[in-house]
């Protein structure tokens, strides 16, 4: 702060003999010296300038919720690479670390060319989950080793010290972590006063705590996880035994996997960190189904799983034990994990199926929305798919174009309710802005890489409107933290009723062409009721026997055609031999 002070030294300081005045000095003695160290620790950070602080974030808001090109650019906040643990892999999965809003984990996985991967199928491969400090963008804050790749993971929502992850073998492992690699505690003795690792310290690592029985776990690669609410509890065969509301802050006990093998395999953490301790204990799925094909009984291979927490059934019944799913074709699928089985059939856990997103490749990305809970978001590499709970086909398809490159993932935007973010292989985030336009992307923005997007995921931690980070993997072993612009952080005034009357307009487009499409079908069916009627009246009538009236008719008209036949006959020769 620029400032000057004047004064006159005649009354500055007045040279009076009063112990009044010596007292003053005293106290004003002690009291710097008792604020001394304060005074300069305050100096010395008003010292330290951020160049990266926008000065102008946070003077306004704005009223309109459209996305201007000029301010929406997307800064690089970090960049994480590492030349030993990520060089020539793919960041296949990114979570940040529960309570914290600088520490983030990725998975690293071989990103093998076609015949490399053939040749290594099926052999255990040395795998490594990173766990990254914003302070230090050079080396790993924690290395968690396991023993083949893993394809996905996620905190445990009950103690974040427990982290549960998917392997390619289709196993579940588990790991326990300390607040110091969790970056909750700090490590005295491997940082030093500038907060950076010493050289020569070893990089913390930690082991799995327990892995999962090969033979009782998935057949392929694990490809989605997913958590079930704490207030439900679970019986034989994965039917809800209990269902209590006031229970809904406890303990979250059951988790679904699901992998290529077509299986939904629902497993009881609880009896797991009970059996920690014990060394003869043996982890197995407390249910398993299989799903097949409908039209050909095949596996139904599958990609991600999402609860459904508040479905009712037609008499208005909760259900509890209903999921949606993806597969690698790109469906959807809605199914219920507790169905049950008939006299002489095998029980139907897939209820409905929508096809219209099939491209005969893996879904990619499928999230739920945070303002909207029952509207779904699908990302194949084609387009991307908005679903609403309830309706038997999709409100809204994403347009596609020969000069756009593929999707690659997708998310919601956590604060803004009309904006998703897609990733593209090329390497560019595709912003879409319900609130702006719908047919195309509002904005693309470019990730700093050439390379394509591999996951994707938001710091759903501290206070979003005042800044937010998104979390990008690529292909080639780069983990980049964008700061998202404020004005894809903060939502405008009205944006959220404005989304609403958007899907609700779409849902009331679809509601209105299922409504047609049924009448049609049932003025086909009439007409078609009618004419068949119709034929059988006529069938009716040549059935029945003629009256003397009608066969002396038929009798005459017989003759006249006979007298006809025979007037043609002679007109005919009489042409042949040119007497007319």
């Amino acid at each position: 702060m620029n400032k000057s002070t004047q004064y006159s030294p005649d009354h500055f300081l007045r040279p009076k003999a009063d112990a009044k005045i010596d007292n003053k000095i005293d106290e004003l003695s002690a009291f710097l010296l008792a604020v001394s160290n304060s005074v300069e620790e305050a100096l010395q950070t008003n010292e330290t300038v951020d160049i990266f602080q926008e000065e102008f974030r946070n003077l306004g808001d704005e009223e309109t919720a459209g996305i201007s090109k000029s301010d929406a650019n997307m800064d690089e906040h970090r960049n994480f690479y590492d030349v030993t643990y990520t060089k020539g892999k793919r960041i296949e999965w990114v979570e940040w670390v529960p309570n914290s809003t600088d520490m983030i984990a990725c998975a690293c996985c071989e990103d093998l060319p076609f015949a490399k991967s053939i040749e290594t199928a099926g052999k255990a491969t040395q795998s490594t989950v990173l766990i990254w400090s914003f302070g230090d963008t050079l080396v790993p804050h924690c290395i968690i080793h396991a023993p083949w790749e893993v394809t996905t993971f996620k905190f445990y929502p009950s103690d974040e010290k427990y982290l549960i992850g998917g392997l390619s073998s289709g196993q579940i492992i588990i790991w326990k972590l300390s607040d110091a690699d969790l970056g909750h505690a700090v490590r005295d003795k491997n940082k030093n006063k500038g907060g950076e690792q010493e050289k020569g310290v070893p990089i913390p690592a930690v082991t799995h705590k327990h892995i999962a029985l090969i033979d009782e776990c998935h057949r392929k690669a694990v490809t989605g996880l997913e958590f079930l609410p704490g207030e439900i509890e679970l019986g034989r065969k994965g039917h809800v035994s209990r269902w209590d509301s006031a229970s809904r802050d406890s303990a979250v006990r059951y988790f679904l996997s699901v992998a290529g093998d077509g299986q939904v395999l629902i497993w009881d953490m609880q009896a797991l960190l009970e059996g920690l301790t014990d060394n003869e204990f043996v982890w197995r799925p407390m249910h398993r189904l299989q799903l097949p094909r409908q039209d050909s009984g095949t596996e139904m291979s599958l990609c991600h799983i999402l609860y459904c927490r508040n479905r009712t059934n037609d008499k208005g019944e909760p259900m509890r034990t209903n999921f949606f799913a993806s597969t690698e074709e790109g469906e959807l699928i809605f199914g219920d994990w507790a169905a049950s089985a008939g006299e002489d059939r095998k029980p139907d856990y897939v209820k409905k199926m929508f096809t219209v997103s099939k491209t005969f490749r893996p879904m990619l990305s499928l999230e739920r929305s945070k303002f909207f809970p029952d509207i779904l978001l699908g990302v194949t590499d084609w387009a991307f798919y908005l679903w609403k709970d309830g309706l038997d086909e999709h409100i809204f398809q994403s347009s596609y174009t020969a000069f756009q490159s593929s999707f690659t993932r997708g998310v919601w935007s956590p604060t803004r309710p009309s904006v998703i973010f897609l990733g593209l292989a090329s390497g560019g985030i595709d912003i879409w802005d319900f609130s702006d336009q719908s047919h195309k992307a509002s904005l693309s923005e470019s990730s700093g890489s050439s390379t394509a997007i591999s996951s994707m995921s938001f710091l759903l931690h501290g206070d979003h409107l005042q800044e937010q980070y998104l979390a990008v993997g690529t292909a080639h072993g780069h983990l980049h933290v964008f700061a998202v612009p404020k004005n894809l952080v903060k939502p405008a005034g009205r944006e959220l009723d404005t989304m609403r009357k958007f899907l609700d307009h779409e849902v009331e487009r679809v509601t209105y062409l299922q409504g047609r499409r049924n009448e049609l079908v049932e003025l086909k069916e009439q007409l078609e009721k009618e004419a068949q009627r119709a034929l059988d009246g006529q069938a009716e009538e040549a059935d029945k026997p003629l009256d003397s009236g009608q066969q002396d008719q038929a009798k005459q008209d017989a003759a006249d055609e006979d007298v006809y036949q025979k007037l043609e006959a002679e007109c005919l020769e009489l042409l042949k031999t040119g007497a007319v």
